[in-house]
């Protein structure tokens, strides 16, 4: 009887964090994912391992450390392999994932702050011409040196390097109001060292 009554207060423990924190988590994940159900099972899942490990009987903030660091890699591991699927740098949810993904392993917590400032950073890069963009995607999210870019768009690597001054050029100008120093607030220097990342 006082196992089953143990069990019955585990349950309801549980429950009540459950109850807390899922829409909450549910937010985090689909900001980035764009996906109901995506969301949805990471979510579930994370809740999951949640209860395997009986991290719910632990303090409120290392419940929600635990469930957003879990959010946090299987989303991460999602996006990966968008980026992959959806192969092609002109295509809109190779962006979207990209940028997501960059965003996401760039920051913590805090990335929940940044929902304009993806917003800004999706309509400059889709602002530059199409070859600024292709080359400035294959840098920054593919991470390919001039040369690998030179040889996989079948341009010299002059070309490379004045495709990526001019998309950065364009885009140091589009976000002019996020670089600027005037406001010394922390979340500006958060967003500032994010930008730097695609910079």
């Amino acid at each position: 009887m006082t196992i089953i009554g143990s069990e019955e207060l585990k349950r309801k423990e549980f429950e009540k964090i459950y109850n807390r924190f899922f829409s909450f988590f549910f937010d985090v994940a689909f900001h980035f994912l764009h996906h109901v159900d995506d969301a949805k099972g990471l979510v579930q899942e994370a809740f999951i391992k949640l209860w395997e490990n009986n991290i719910y009987s632990k303090s409120e903030q290392e419940i929600k450390n635990y469930l957003f660091i879990l959010i946090r890699n299987s989303s991460l591991n999602l996006l990966r392999k968008r980026r992959k699927f959806f192969d092609g740098a002109n295509s809109h949810e190779a962006l979207l994932a990209s940028i997501n993904y960059k965003l996401l392993n760039e920051t913590g917590e805090d990335i929940l702050l940044y929902q304009e400032l993806f917003e800004k950073i999706q309509i400059a890069i889709s602002n530059l011409t199409p070859q600024c963009k292709e080359v400035f995607m294959f840098s920054r999210f593919e991470e390919l040196s001039n040369k690998e870019i030179a040889e996989k768009l079948n341009v010299s690597v002059k070309a490379v390097e004045a495709n990526i001054t001019r998309a950065l050029k364009q885009l140091r100008h589009d976000l002019a109001s996020y670089l600027s120093p005037k406001d010394k607030n922390v979340s500006n220097k958060q967003i500032l060292s994010v930008l730097i990342s695609f910079l």
